[in-house]
């Protein structure tokens, strides 16, 4: 059987490249496996080959996420790989996000395979879990490097047998993380005898596996009312993708990661100003033509001069969050509540897309 062209992908440690001191380290490759793609290699045996390693130093992948993926992508495809490979990242929190990014995006620009592995708890399982990608799966490993072998052994496993054609079954039969995808398969009873199982099952206290898990969401306590609106500092925040003409910041029509917060100090009107609209997920001539349905500067300051509100903060709160990640958004609010405590805001107004 010919061979499955494999590229690893590894941080700057374990690329052999250095610790945090080499974190800004650009993408790069190395011909053939390195560090601890020598011993996947081994472990795979003759149904994959490491052709290549990429790498990329930790906070440049950050910095640098859409140009690092491009340059990945640019090396699988040049060295005609066919699946790729990432890590294990173990707990390593920057680490595990980029092995999540670049098989996702191999998966979806160059339909490659990807497998990874990383601890239950590194932030990558999140990107992982809300990408759903069916090219991608990642296998569970422990919090340290100090189990390698167990590590590469497990993802070793399993590459072969993606490699070899052999089909990938359920989460908890091959041991990779769900990814919330059901599966169909033929079995004994119908689906009345098993959801009467699963109900006699809870009420005597047995365990039992549901067959549809639900996704919950942390639960975010509700806000104290304002005793008194009339004394309060008032802040605006959108998620239309308003921003400055040009685009300065350079956000995303779809997936944006980042936030960012723009003057509207001596501004009655949105429409005293130009701005640029960038958002996939609208029609966004609406909002160019008035950026008051996205900003309510106009209202808003009626509202004020009427004694409403105590007074508007001067600037407003943006960011695009159409197709975006659950994890992604979610510190992105975080990282503007707090900018607003220390700006001493006392309420936001987040206006509706």
């Amino acid at each position: 059987m010919e061979q499955v062209r494999v590229m690893h992908y590894l941080n700057q440690f374990f690329a052999g490249m250095g610790g945090e001191e080499k974190a800004d380290a650009p993408v790069g490759s190395f011909e053939g496996p390195v560090g601890p793609g020598k011993r996947l290699q081994a472990l795979c045996g003759d149904v994959v080959k490491i052709v290549v390693t990429a790498y990329c130093g930790d906070n440049y992948f950050v910095e640098h996420h859409d140009e690092a993926l491009q340059k990945i992508l640019h090396i699988a495809r040049e060295q005609a790989v066919e699946m790729v490979v990432a890590g294990p990242a173990f707990a390593a929190g920057r680490y595990g996000f980029a092995c999540s990014e670049v098989c996702h995006f191999l998966s979806t620009s160059a339909g490659l395979y990807g497998v990874t592995g990383m601890y239950a708890e590194n932030p990558g399982v999140d990107g992982y879990r809300q990408y759903k990608d069916g090219r991608v799966w990642l296998l569970q490993t422990s919090d340290t490097a100090s189990r390698m072998e167990e590590a590469l052994s497990k993802m070793a496993k399993f590459v072969s047998k993606l490699a070899s054609g052999s089909g990938i079954r359920s989460a908890s039969e091959e041991g990779y993380v769900s990814r919330g995808f059901r599966l169909d398969e033929t079995v004994s009873k119908s689906g009345t005898e098993r959801a009467i199982d699963m109900l006699l099952d809870k009420i005597a206290g047995r365990s039992f596996a549901t067959e549809i898990p639900l996704e919950s969401f942390e639960q975010v306590p509700v806000a104290p009312r304002i005793a008194n609106l009339r004394d309060a500092h008032v802040a605006l925040v959108a998620t239309g993708g308003i921003v400055p003409q040009g685009n300065p910041d350079k956000f995303k029509t779809f997936r944006n990661a980042q936030w960012r917060k723009y003057s509207i100090d001596k501004l009655d009107s949105m429409e005293n100003a130009n701005w640029d609209v960038i958002h996939g997920g609208y029609n966004t001539i609406f909002m160019y033509n008035n950026p008051n349905y996205g900003v309510p500067l106009d209202v808003c300051r009626q509202l004020e001069r009427e004694g409403a509100f105590g007074r508007l903060y001067p600037y407003f709160y943006a960011t695009t969050g159409v197709q975006a990640l659950m994890s992604t958004m979610q510190v992105i609010g975080k990282e503007m509540a707090l900018d607003m405590k220390a700006e001493g805001v006392d309420a936001a107004l987040l206006v509706s897309t």
